[in-house]
């Protein structure tokens, strides 16, 4: 049975604007868009410091609105991002990176998942606005393993391209896509090893 999940505060339009190709689905997008945070093709930082990255959290429906962000919660949430990463980066390659697995069940086993029960005993992943990051690593962890129990995780990737790195959904049939944008990012890599043999 797939836990239930109460999606009370995320900001699917938010963070879709951010993604914008190949969008996971609700609440999957929440990871999907906090990976893509950091877009390695521009250098651009949406955490780039403890204010910032508090605010597009908020504006995201993913922290209260009253919390408030450390320069060393920022840094554990920036490691979170980045082993992640790595971890939907084997959904491609099929070869899961042992350190970023191994610091996955680190956070994971230091930021626990809260869950709800209503009054006739349900179980559910609560994702009101978390608040605060440690609260909200714990969320995240809990998207995770709903995805994984849904058979959607295997499909969020990592474009394959070196100089993207953009998290996307492969709504392939055979879950075989590679690129976040075959016109961008597949033609780009195409281009350059045709360069490469001429």
């Amino acid at each position: 049975m797939v836990t239930r999940v109460y999606n009370r505060g995320m900001n699917v339009e938010v963070l879709a604007e951010l993604i914008e190709h190949k969008v996971a689905p609700s609440p999957l997008v929440g990871v999907q868009g906090l990976v893509n945070t950091y877009s390695w093709e521009d250098d651009l930082e949406l955490l780039g410091d403890p204010e910032q990255g508090r605010e597009w959290l908020v504006s995201a429906g993913l922290l209260d609105d009253g919390a408030t962000v450390s320069p060393e919660e920022l840094a554990t949430l920036v490691e979170f991002r980045e082993a992640l990463r790595e971890v939907l980066t084997s959904n491609h390659t099929g070869e899961p990176s042992a350190v970023a697995t191994a610091k996955l069940a680190d956070l994971a086993a230091r930021h626990p998942v809260s869950y709800e029960v209503s009054g006739q005993g349900e179980v559910a992943l609560d994702l009101e606005p978390a608040p605060a990051v440690g609260s909200l690593i714990g969320q995240v962890i809990g998207i995770v393993h709903h995805a994984q129990a849904l058979g959607e995780w295997q499909r969020l990737k990592i474009c394959a391209a070196d100089d993207c790195r953009w998290a996307f959904y492969d709504t392939s049939k055979n879950r075989s896509g590679t690129w976040c944008q075959m016109e961008l990012c597949g033609n780009r890599t195409k281009n350059r090893r045709y360069r490469s043999k001429v």
